[in-house]
Parts: structure tokens; sequence; C-alpha cells
């Protein structure tokens, strides 16, 4: 690596947009598992009944956009190593394809938000599933 960095305000910003969206990884992950924890306890769904017969599909829509959100987080992690990468002026690729800047600082911005809106869309639809929750009889 060289001795001087080409942009040396990334490694800072770099940080700071990676511990958002680590803690948007963190919540998406603990919130894939409130449904399964909490529907027996707060919903008094008794043991014997199976889980798949009372989730509904905002659940299995919560559970698609959380997984998302934590897909994206570990992309914008991966990413975030090449836009250092780019800052020391080395080579960056990603699968074995040399990017720019413009490529990897646009990808950025994707798989920032990405997990943001997923997060933001995935947790109101697991507290509808139990806001709206009606045993069948």
């Amino acid at each position: 690596m060289g001795t001087e960095l080409k942009h040396p305000w990334r490694l800072d910003t770099n940080e700071r947009y990676r511990e958002v969206v680590r803690m948007l990884m963190g919540l998406a992950t603990a919130s894939l598992l409130l449904p399964v924890f909490f529907a027996r306890e707060f919903l008094a769904i008794d043991t014997e009944t199976p889980l798949k017969d009372v989730l509904g599909a905002s659940v299995y829509w919560s559970w698609a956009l959380l997984g998302f959100a934590v897909f994206a987080g570990v992309l914008f992690h991966y990413l975030s190593a090449k836009w250092i990468r780019l800052a020391w002026e080395q080579d960056a690729y990603v699968f074995w394809i040399e990017v720019t800047d413009r490529f990897v600082d646009r990808a950025l911005d994707v798989c920032f938000w990405a997990p943001v809106f997923a997060f933001f869309v995935g947790l109101p639809l697991i507290i509808a599933f139990f806001v709206t929750y009606a045993p069948r009889p």
C-alpha cells in the first residue's frame, strides 16, 4: 500500500456508515427471531400447535425482508473494504472483475439503503402480525 491516502476522509466516513449497517444487521437478525419466541409467550399459542399453522403471510414477508437486510449489510461491508482499497490507490476486484471508484460508490449507496428500507418495512410487518392476530377457532 502507498504511504499517502488518495482520499483520507474515506477512512472515517467508511467507519461511520459501517457502524450504522452493523447496527441494522444486528437488529434485523434479532427481529428474525421475534415471531418464534414471542408467538407462544404473548399470543398464548398452545405448544401442540405448529407455528407454521399460526404465522401469517406478513411474518414470512418480514423474514424475507429482514434476511435481505442482513445479506445487503454483508455485501456493504465487503464493498466498503474495496472502497478503502481504492482510497489507497490499489486495484480492487469484485468477484475477479476490476471495479472503479464510481461503481463501488454507487453499489455502496444501494447496499446502505437496502438494509435501511428492508428493516423499516420488515419490522412493522412483524408488529402488524402481533397486533392483528386472532386465534382460529
